[in-house]
């Protein structure tokens, strides 16, 4: 058997892993994606503590980077589709990291006007 004959086979086989599979249309919250017609609710994604501003620039961010992505869905974890394979890092963990980063970054974000 020709070794490209596999290929759609292993395709398929790794699709049939995911709950679905999808085109990200709209970045609703930090925790939430419409992929589709289908809204998806992103596992252990938390942005509370965010300051307006620190929100505003990662809803900035998530839409300019996620917006129009092909990915694959697994039990409220995302993972960008990379033409039929997927990088073991969750959009989930990618948010939380930026979520984080920014938090650590409050100074940056309040112009002298945060409350600690």
């Amino acid at each position: 058997m020709n070794a490209l004959a596999l290929i759609p086979i292993i395709l398929l086989l790794q699709a049939s892993y995911f709950d679905m599979q999808g085109t990200i249309i709209n970045v609703i919250s930090p925790s939430s994606l419409m992929i589709g017609n289908n809204t998806v609710t992103l596992v252990d994604v938390d942005a509370s503590g965010l300051n307006q501003r620190q929100y505003a620039y990662l809803m900035d961010d998530l839409k300019s980077s996620l917006q129009g992505k092909n990915v694959f869905v697994k039990g409220g974890y995302v993972y960008f589709d990379l033409m039929g394979s997927y990088n073991s890092h969750s959009i989930n963990e990618m948010t939380q990291k930026e979520i984080s980063d920014l938090k650590d970054m409050r100074d940056f974000f309040c112009d002298g006007f945060c409350d600690y």
